[in-house]
């Protein structure tokens, strides 16, 4: 008798977050929505140097992610420096060339040549299937 008793008690209560669910009834605003979070890759170009040589940055941290995540280059040599800033092992390869094992707080250089445009990714073997991915796009 006295469970009886306390559920038809809580009931009430029940039903009205069961009518008005998670917006708030009547003049309610409503679940909050999450803030806007940038999903697109950074992306930039690299620099044409006076050797020839195309250069570009790309940090790792620990964050598992590549910054920036996409590279814009022309056909030709491109040189990248990769700067670990975190404290977890991250690899890094464009094709057949590869650095691996680019620990924590070091800077690697890797120097790839293509020759024919198209879209070239560069995962990290230890976290790519995280989403820690890039794209080198050669035009």
């Amino acid at each position: 008798m006295r469970k009886l008793l306390a559920l038809l008690l809580v009931l009430p209560l029940l039903g009205g977050c069961a009518v008005w669910g998670p917006e708030g009834g009547p003049n309610g605003v409503g679940i909050a929505k999450p803030s806007a979070v940038a999903t697109t890759p950074t992306a930039t170009d690299a620099i044409l140097g006076a050797d020839g040589v195309q250069r570009v940055t790309i940090t790792v941290t620990d964050r598992l992610r590549f910054e920036p995540s996409e590279v814009r280059a022309n056909v030709g040599t491109i040189e990248f420096t990769i700067r670990n800033t975190g404290g977890s092992p991250h690899t890094f390869g464009v094709g057949a060339d590869k650095l691996d094992n680019i620990n924590g707080g070091e800077t690697r250089t890797l120097r790839v040549t293509v020759d024919r445009p198209g879209s070239y990714p560069y995962p990290c073997a230890y976290h790519g299937s995280v989403g820690m991915r890039g794209t080198l796009d050669v035009r």
